[in-house]
């Protein structure tokens, strides 16, 4: 079962990652250049990031999402509520947890030394989803073993609610164009790519926020959503400009004295 799950999960990952590529072609936002060397240098990262990841994966988050599953832990399994309330529950609390996180991610200089990594990309397209530092994806893992033992979160809620994450991912950091009257109520809900462009600015009072992954409600709930201009969003990333690409780089990043 769960092999099945977290299979399905890579499937609709490569999926949707080629589908926003091609579809970036001709609905651009941005007209980001060099789409191909991006493609080639952030799957290079994806893939070694991967491969590393079997590690925490093997040996920590499965083993948890097991014995949680097999013993009722967790908040979620105190409560007599049939699966589809528990599974909503479930969806509605990890994205809570994970807006935090983010906003830890920026918050924190030591969390931020890694997460930096993924935002001196100073351009923005579906392939900036694949830009994470192995260190970030670490403490991540570790992150989401404690939600899911405090929790209690089904083993198929968790794995569906990361498929639906990476999608959103994919979705909000694609290089799309959408009408703006669509935009704009569609924003309201779910993160969009032209809101979370707002969060990859140069310009740090809209990149310190907008930190939601998927549902739009906690930047609302939590007034961290801030709006950037046209120009702003023109310019991505942060100020060192010369850090985009180079695999060495990237990951010494956070541990050089900055």
């Amino acid at each position: 079962m769960i092999d099945v799950l977290i299979n399905l999960k890579l499937v609709f990952f490569i999926f949707f990652l080629i589908v926003f590529f091609s579809l970036e072609f001709f609905f651009s936002q941005r007209n980001t250049e060099k789409k191909f060397t991006r493609l080639f240098f952030h799957s290079c990262f994806a893939i070694f990031n991967t491969i590393i990841m079997r590690i925490p994966t093997i040996f920590l988050l499965l083993p948890i999402l097991l014995i949680t599953n097999d013993n009722n832990y967790g908040l979620l399994n105190i409560m007599e509520f049939n699966f589809l309330i528990k599974a909503i529950l479930a969806f509605i609390l990890l994205d809570f947890a994970f807006y935090w996180f983010h906003r830890l991610n920026h918050m924190n200089n030591f969390l931020w030394r890694f997460h930096k990594v993924h935002h001196l990309d100073t351009q923005m397209d579906v392939t900036t989803s694949l830009r994470f530092h192995i260190g970030e994806l670490i403490i991540s893992s570790i992150y989401k073993s404690i939600l899911i033992i405090f929790l209690g979160v089904p083993m198929s809620v968790f794995i569906f609610y990361e498929i639906i994450l990476s999608l959103s991912a994919q979705f909000h950091h694609a290089d799309l164009k959408l009408p703006e009257s669509i935009d704009r109520q569609i924003s309201k809900i779910i993160v969009t790519p032209k809101y979370h462009t707002n969060h990859h600015t140069v310009a740090i009072e809209s990149r310190n926020a907008n930190f939601a992954s998927i549902l739009t409600i906690w930047d609302y709930l939590f007034f961290s959503l801030k709006a950037a201009d046209n120009g702003e969003r023109r310019y991505l990333g942060v100020k060192e400009r010369d850090k985009q690409f180079g695999f060495i780089i990237n990951l010494k990043e956070p541990f050089i004295n900055n």
